[in-house]
């Protein structure tokens, strides 16, 4: 069977490196994203069942630039890709009346805008193909 490709946005700690160790597991080939390169690294040594199965790239959601290239590194990559996996995620635990504005903003800037821009990045390559 072809192995099968996926981006996971925030793919370094978390949900997001669970979800990357189980894809793995499955044989597919995984791309796992996130801003900082060290933690990017060690979860590709982590996760990494055969060669060329992990792919990193240090990124910021917020970017829909970045998104672009995140897509064509993964292609770059893999050859393809299947599935998007928009994790990345930004918060902050406090209480809601505490947040500040610029904590809100920086919150909808990843969640909100960082899945769109990955989304739309990913589905123009769909079309495209």
């Amino acid at each position: 069977m072809e192995k099968k490709a996926v981006i996971i946005t925030g793919g370094s700690s978390g949900m997001g490196k669970t979800m990357a160790k189980k894809q793995a597991e499955l044989g597919w080939h995984v791309m796992v994203t996130g801003r900082n390169h060290e933690a990017l690294e060690e979860t590709k040594k982590e996760i990494q069942t055969f060669e060329g199965q992990v792919a990193c790239f240090q990124m910021d959601v917020r970017s829909d630039s970045a998104a672009s290239d995140m897509i064509k590194e993964a292609i770059k990559a893999f050859g393809r890709l299947d599935a998007l996996i928009n994790n990345a995620a930004g918060n902050f635990i406090c209480p809601a009346e505490k947040l500040t504005p610029n904590g809100w903003k920086a919150v909808i800037e990843i969640v909100l805008n960082g899945t769109f821009f990955c989304s739309q990045a990913a589905a123009r390559h769909w079309i495209d193909q």
